[in-house]
């Protein structure tokens, strides 16, 4: 039952993974990797061990169980598995060994026994063992009363792999004989997995099938030595008791499979006795792994701690490792669970490492490994020994079904697992990495090697490379770098520098000396120009780029080789402040041809990963404007303020700080600028020295909001050295502004960024600009600024309005609402035009204005005013007021034709009102405020750009005005209109934008009658008037009015008027004589 259980495992789907690991030191050449096949469908790899014979000849072989082999001549039955030896030294195919050649079928049946499920070696020297679980015993065989036990069985082999001594052969059985039945021993399956202690003086066997498969584990005495002595008390211990068979001693519950991996080790709960352990993969159906001592008294295998699965159905302890991971004495437990999953995560198979806490379990936190999704990753576990030699032992994980099969290599060290895999193997043929062999050096090189399973008949096998350390170091000549000493020695700088790189390398062990060839290189400034910048150096005779290789031998250990160039510095560099980096690098050169060792290829040595493969040294510049130390420690700073820009004019203002933050208020402005100060000066002055010192390359970078583009940038103040520039990217999302180069002590500059707000939408609330100063001088404090600016966006929207005509009159005849069927029967047309005008910036969305009418739709006694018609609008989309029901809410027939005054007139003809000339003049006005009852029409501004309009068309409602102000000289109605904002954010001001529009209504007749006035009355009044005109043309006449003056009276006067030349007084004597 185990065994279905476990080949159930193996056909889950695949998954794929990208290599986690680069290669290390397992050598994945074709030409080195050893491939092995079996027989097809003979499962040839299933399981594996590695093996060690000394006598009569050494050996180091690969064993490899085949469950599905074909059976021996005289096992009586078709597929029996079997057990082969693989030489790594040929590449010829594996030699079956043969055991277990016979059968009796009247007792017995070898049938897919599966010999070979397991196989495992004590050590160098020791006994070989294997298995059959699926090995049955029969009775009453060709009968109605014939039974069959599936007790399974192993067998035991010397170290030349033969049956030789008493305690060899196939009678490791020790199910037989005892209460059959499954409840019992009946289906105990033993030798699904089978293993000795590392000391020589125990096999451990698991029978997962025993007590209704809750399963146990037995522990046997296999030492001949202790047989040879006469010592056989020492065992067997058996989970439950050989004697008592006492199931409920079993620390699991039915069907947990316990057994059905194994492994042991003294240093895992005590440092003197050894511990079993023991995986129950269906335990709580999640699995779990129990550590197990003997008890010498009753001969048990009592439990000293429970590891439980954490995952549902995740086969927790499918596979189990002791390993001391950290080399500090105690053995660490590494547990396979290749069905756990986690959807979340994608995971397929996880590892748990418990590392060892001097003995103590309860509280460990295990560290989990994942693998990928249907990876089965964690289905083999195994201690592969130090194959890099670092002093750390190392695992391998099996993910048999990631790709084509996968096994990660992870390594051992002082602070226990490495959670990232060094090297990650990869299989050629499906289901790669089902079984894991490792911790012995086959090939002879002092390193472990690893062989690898498959269910694809073919095991892999991978030779370890030596590793080697190397040593390196760097020298310049002159460490420093002064500008001002040039020479000739042939750079056209006149400025050289003498590079020299030393080597030397230790491997293990520490008696091997083998010749390596190595690569060295020199090479400058390698990130530098990484990142898309020029060298400030260059090799001599290497052209451009600075870089020098050459080939040196290492013949043996601690022997040290070095290469030496010179390295010229270019002319006009910038970067004065950052020193040169020279780096010195070494690859092992592999030779064209390699020699071979015992009939294989040598396997190259090959750098440790662990080790840095570089060393670097920097040549610092001697700098002007530094400390004493030589190191420039700047004290950049900066301020800023948002402005207003004056037109095209560069006449900045700053902005109004509200709440602490400027505030923007967007008209009709295209730009704004930012104002910034860089400084650098002390920070102390009573300590000048400690800061302030040049800085080097200094640049600001300026990084806008999508809502604001780089236009220029303008300075102010600044001393006549500076060279400030502003470079902006494409799309004007940053700038760079180069400060000075170096930008010296006591310095400062002020300029301004001006920005365009093109961009800014009617949503934008804020402007949010990073500023980050940078420089190559020694600053810590230089983090990266957010200039915050708050965006108010004030629309200069206005609204006037006019009513076409503005006066209008009533008269006529009363008319009931029932009875109007068109508009022409309401009364007088008046066409209200209310104009929006936007004079400020244009918004792209202006979706949430909207105009406000307050509609004077009716009196106080809710009777009809003003019949709202039809709106339309101009320079619009289509307008759309609310609410509808207010516009022609009575459905009444439109009319193109307005009536005229005359036609009022001629309705009311029949009037019998009077108007007396001395009658007081009665007049009202009706707004919503007062006397009328008012409806909100709203009429969204969709697409409004510069200006546009909306039209009200409506009728005055005739009979209201009969009934209720017919005694009324005039009214004036009045219609208020504004502009409101309905935005989601606050940043939108709006100011008062209103306006109202005035109609005055006369009735239809307004003239004076003049019946009723006496006659007399106006003859005394005409008398009146001529006695009056009388009395004024006889005072007139009296003033001399009336009186013509005569032409002498002309003439005098015109004389009088006139201005004559005086005469000489000599013509005054002549004159007088």
């Amino acid at each position: 039952m185990a065994a279905a259980g476990r080949l159930w495992l193996l056909y889950l789907s695949a998954g794929l993974l990208p290599r986690l690991g680069a290669a290390f030191n397992l050598d994945t050449r074709e030409d080195n990797v050893i491939e092995k096949t079996g027989d097809s469908g003979s499962l040839f790899g299933f399981s594996l061990a590695m093996h060690r014979q000394l006598e009569p000849e050494e050996k180091r072989l690969v064993l490899v169980g085949a469950p599905r082999a074909v059976a021996l001549p005289l096992q009586k039955a078709n597929r029996t598995g079997g057990l082969y030896s693989c030489d790594i030294t040929s590449r010829g195919p594996c030699t079956r060994i043969e055991f277990d050649n016979d059968a009796d079928p009247s007792s017995e049946s070898k049938e897919d026994q599966w010999m070979g499920v397991t196989v495992q070696s004590q050590g160098p020297g020791g006994k070989v063992v294997t298995c059959a679980h699926r090995y049955e015993k029969r009775q009453h065989v060709n009968t109605k009363q014939e039974s069959r036990d599936i007790f399974g069985r192993c067998y035991v082999l010397s170290q030349n792999l033969r049956i030789e001594d008493y305690m060899d052969g196939g009678d490791w059985s020790f199910c037989d004989g005892r209460l059959r039945g499954h409840e019992k021993f009946g289906s105990c399956q033993q030798g699904v997995a089978a293993t000795f202690t590392k000391d020589y003086h125990y096999i451990v066997f698991g029978a997962p099938g025993t007590y209704n498969w809750k399963g146990i584990v037995r522990v046997e005495q296999k030492n001949n030595t202790f047989f040879d002595m006469n010592i056989f008390e020492d065992g067997p211990y058996e989970v439950g008791g050989e004697t008592d068979n006492d199931e409920s001693l079993v620390p699991v519950p039915a069907n947990s499979y316990l057994g059905f991996s194994l492994d042991s080790g003294k240093g895992i709960v005590s440092k003197d006795e050894i511990t079993f352990v023991s995986g129950a993969p269906r335990a709580n159906h999640s699995g779990a792994v129990v550590l197990l001592k003997r008890d010498l008294k009753s001969a048990h295998l009592l439990p000293e701690h429970i590891f439980d699965g954490e995952g549902l159905a995740s086969s927790f302890g499918y596979d189990v490792a002791v390993v001391d991971l950290n080399s500090d004495g105690w053995q660490d437990i590494v547990i396979g669970a290749p069905q756990y999953f986690d959807r979340s995560g994608e995971v397929g198979g996880a590892v748990y490492v418990y590392m060892n806490q001097q003995g103590r379990w309860k509280n460990v936190k295990p560290i989990r490994l994942n693998g990928t999704k249907d990876s089965m990753f964690g289905v083999a576990v195994k201690n592969i020994g130090d194959i890099n030699q670092d002093g750390y032992p190392d695992i391998a994980v099996g993910a048999p079904y990631d790709g084509k099969g996968k096994v990660f290599i992870y390594h051992g060290s002082a602070n226990g697992i490495n959670t990232k895999p060094t090297q990650v193997l990869e299989g050629k043929s499906p289901s790669f990495g089902y079984s894991i062999a490792g911790n012995m050096d086959l090939d002879r090189n002092w390193y472990p090697d690893v062989a690898v399973g498959s269910l694809s008949d073919s095991v892999t096998i991978f030779r370890s490379r030596p590793v080697i350390n190397i040593q390196q170091t760097i020298t310049v000549t002159p460490n420093r770098i002064d500008l001002r000493q040039k020479t000739s020695c042939g750079a056209p700088s006149g400025i050289c520098l003498k590079v020299k790189a030393c080597f030397e390398y230790t491997t293990k062990p520490a008696n091997d000396d083998p010749s390596i060839t190595i690569v060295g290189t020199l090479e400058a400034e390698k990130e530098r120009r990484k990142s898309g910048l020029s060298s400030r150096v260059q090799f001599r005779n290497q052209g451009s780029e600075p870089k020098y290789t050459q080939e040196l031998t290492l013949h043996r250990q601690k022997q040290k080789a070095c290469m030496e160039e010179t390295l010229w510095l270019q002319e006009n560099i910038r970067d004065k402040l950052r020193p040169i980096p020279i780096t010195a690098s070494v690859e092992i050169q592999e030779p064209s041809t390699r020699r071979r060792v015992n009939s294989l290829p040598e396997v190259l040595p090959i750098l440790n990963s662990n080790e840095p493969k570089s060393v670097h040294t920097d040549v610092h510049f001697l700098k002007e404007g530094c400390g004493a130390d030589n190191i420039c420690n700047s004290n950049l700073k900066l301020e800023y303020k948002f402005c207003t820009r004056e037109g095209n004019q560069d006449k900045f203002s700053y902005l109004p700080i509200q709440k602490g933050v400027p505030e923007l208020v967007l008209k009709d402005q295209k730009d704004i600028a930012l104002e910034i100060t860089v400084t650098n000066s002390p920070s102390d002055l009573r300590n000048p020295t400690k800061d302030g010192d040049d800085a080097h390359e200094a640049k600001l970078i300026a990084t806008f909001p999508d809502t604001l583009t780089y236009s220029a940038y303008r300075e102010l103040r600044a001393f006549p050295e500076k060279q400030l520039s502003c470079v902006a990217n494409q799309n004007g999302s940053q700038a760079d502004c180069e400060l000075g180069n170096p930008f010296k002590r006591n310095s400062s500059v002020t300029f301004y960024l001006i920005l365009s707000t093109t961009e800014v939408t009617f949503d934008t609330t804020d402007l949010d600009i990073n500023l980050k100063l940078e420089t190559t001088s020694n600053q810590d404090n230089l983090a990266s600024i957010t200039a915050t600016a708050k965006v108010v966006i004030e629309l200069l929207l206005s609204v006037s309005g006019v009513a076409k005509p503005s006066q209008v009159y009533f008269g006529g005849t009363v008319v009931g609402e029932q009875a109007m069927k068109s508009e022409d029967e309401v009364g007088s047309l008046i066409e209200y035009e209310f104009r929006v005008i936007n004079l400020g910036k244009p918004l792209k969305n202006l979706g949430t204005a909207t105009l406000n009418i307050q509609w004077p739709k009716e009196i106080s006694n809710g009777k009809w005013l003003l019949y709202l018609v039809k709106v339309e609008s101009k320079g619009l989309d289509k307008v759309a007021c609310q609410p509808q029901r207010e516009i022609n809410s009575l459905q009444l027939k439109e009319s193109h034709n307005s009536r005229s005054k005359r036609e009022i007139a001629e309705r009311q003809r029949d009037d019998g009102r009077k108007f007396s000339l001395f009658a007081e003049r009665k007049y009202q006005t009706l707004n919503c405020s007062v006397n009328v009852n008012c409806v909100n029409i709203r009429c969204p501004l969709q697409g409004l750009d510069s200006k546009a309009s909306v039209v009200l068309r409506s009728r005055l409602w005739n009979s209201t005005f009969l009934e209720e102000y017919s005694k009324m000289n005039y009214l004036d109605i009045l219609v208020r209109a504004s502009i409101d904002m309905t935005a989601a954010t606050e940043n939108i001001k709006l100011p008062n934008a209103g306006t109202q529009v005035r109609v005055t209504v006369f009735p239809s007749k307004t003239a004076a009658q003049y019946s009723g006035v006496p006659w007399w009355i106006i003859l005394v009044a005409i008398l009146a008037g001529i006695l009056m005109l009388a009395l004024l043309v006889f005072l007139l006449w009296k003033c001399g009015f009336f009186k013509r003056n005569k032409k002498d009276h002309y003439d005098a006067t015109y004389h009088k008027a006139e201005i004559h030349a005086q005469p000489s007084d000599k013509e005054r004597l002549t004159s007088d004589a």
